[in-house]
């Protein structure tokens, strides 16, 4: 019992830290220094005043140059934003605690994802390498950033983090009802976050479907994938279905919005800004491979290395950069664990179980001996399944984004790709794992090795803070 206290304890003072971590970055901003905030805060200001949803194209909140507002998105930050923001109300007028009120919200999300996180590594790490994992989630510079100010990414981490802690738990205790509440309630909050963090939502269906239907004690059990199929496709369309509906309404039928956002983009937004008239790398005869590794004039690196260096921390608008070696170390840290995926690809992407198909007691006088004949049989485990999913979950969001580059806007920030963040370190973590089992044998140095790693990390965040971030904004 004081063994479960004392862990309990650094669990909350690890996640009290990065409560306190985020708070400095946020603080330390001033308003609209980073991707989009204003845009973000006219549709918290709409809720705060008129306490109801706004029409994504309201000349209240629809932005001069684009033509029109996040309010065609899903709003769920916004409207918590704007709850915090009605409560400090009641106690000042002061603008700059309104902003701080509205960024709250991400701060607490991480926070929140601090716990989950480390709930998921409990689950899924033996011996220091959740300690690893953890470091590698929340203090990557990038998402310390992400949960500093506003936007819709903090909420897309948080929904990502509980579905993930949902997976891990259905793989190791099975599907019961407060598994199946918790990943509905996730998959509501993912629906109503970003669009780009959809790609794990179908990675839950994949993985619903076939573990309830080949990894439970009954096979097959279609009446119990119904069942349970049934109680989180109710909690979600309860939950997250009243947006589209709403928005199936406002907008002729156009339930996701985007078309008519695009409409609005192409009659109200400055020229250089309109759909019509914006550079599209499919236009100019180039492939998605050829983009891939394009460099603009203006820029250091190509697209695929500025995704890369911006996923690990590229604060702003885009144009504040960590040093570029060290922007690199973090690069290549998180590629060596990747390749050491490879030494368990085998066990973890194609597992042999060994399956008892047999079994019978022969008496020998007065006593019996039981003989078991058992094959080894090819067949996916729920942990096989579990990673297939978490590949699915990286490829999906990075899909969309070289999709959304080629076809629609140029653009190289590796925040698209933050709805990967945990699967990522999943496996760079595993990866590690993996390494250290093949060519370290002595415990205490694997230990050192996993407090040694996350004290560099937690190094490289505070460094970042002190001479890159903070600076920016100091006098």
């Amino acid at each position: 019992m004081e063994a479960k206290k004392k862990a309990l304890y650094r669990e909350l003072g690890f996640c009290g830290g990065v409560f306190l971590f985020i708070m400095a970055w946020m603080v330390i901003q001033p308003f609209n220094v980073s991707p989009d905030e204003q845009m973000r805060y006219q549709v918290i200001e709409y809720l705060v005043k008129h306490t109801s949803l706004p029409h994504g194209g309201d000349a209240e909140i629809r932005h001069h140059l684009w033509g029109i507002s996040y309010a065609f998105n899903p709003i769920l930050s916004s409207i918590i934003s704007a709850v915090f923001v009605k409560i400090t109300s009641l106690f000042t007028d002061n603008k700059e605690a309104f902003f701080i009120a509205a960024r709250m919200v991400n701060v607490f999300l991480g926070t929140a994802t601090a716990f989950l996180t480390v709930r998921i590594g409990k689950r899924l790490f033996k011996d220091k390498a959740k300690i690893l994992f953890a470091v590698l989630v929340l203090l990557l510079p990038g998402t310390l950033f992400i949960f500093s100010y506003i936007n819709n990414d903090g909420l897309a981490i948080f929904s990502t983090a509980l579905i993930i802690l949902m997976w891990a738990r259905a793989m190791q205790d099975g599907w019961e009802i407060k598994t199946c509440i918790g990943i509905a309630i996730g998959i509501s909050v993912c629906i109503l976050s970003y669009y780009n963090a959809y790609g794990v939502i179908l990675c839950s269906v994949v993985f619903f479907v076939i573990t309830m239907l080949m990894c439970q004690a009954k096979k097959w059990d279609w009446q119990k994938l119904f069942k349970y199929g049934g109680i989180i496709i109710g909690i979600v369309l309860v939950l997250a279905g009243w947006w589209f509906v709403r928005s199936y309404i406002i907008y002729d039928g156009d339930f996701l919005g985007m078309a008519t956002s695009s409409q609005y983009a192409e009659q109200y937004a400055q020229e250089l800004f309109r759909p019509s008239n914006r550079w599209i790398v499919a236009k100019t005869g180039m492939t998605p491979w050829d983009m891939l590794f394009y460099v603009p004039g203006e820029w250091q690196n190509n697209w695929v290395m500025t995704v890369a260096i911006s996923f690990v921390g590229t604060f702003g608008y885009m144009n504040v950069f960590m040093p570029e070696i060290l922007s690199k170390v973090y690069i290549m840290f998180i590629g060596i664990g990747i390749i050491g995926v490879l030494l368990g690809a085998k066990k973890g992407f194609f597992y042999l179980n060994r399956v008892l198909i047999h079994k019978r007691i022969r008496p020998v006088g007065e006593e019996s001996i039981r003989i078991r004949v058992v094959k080894k049989e090819a067949r996916w485990n729920s942990g096989t399944i579990f990673r297939w999913c978490m590949v699915g979950a990286i490829v999906a969001p990075a899909v969309l984004l070289v999709y959304y580059a080629y076809f629609n806007e140029f653009q190289a920030q590796g925040r698209y790709l933050l709805p990967a963040l945990i699967p990522l370190m999943y496996f760079v973590t595993w990866g590690y794992e993996r390494i250290l089992d093949c060519f370290v044998k002595n415990e205490k140095i694997r230990k050192y090795f996993y407090y040694g790693a996350s004290a560099l990390l937690a190094t490289g965040a505070m460094y970042t803070y002190l001479f890159v971030f903070a600076p920016q904004y100091w006098g």
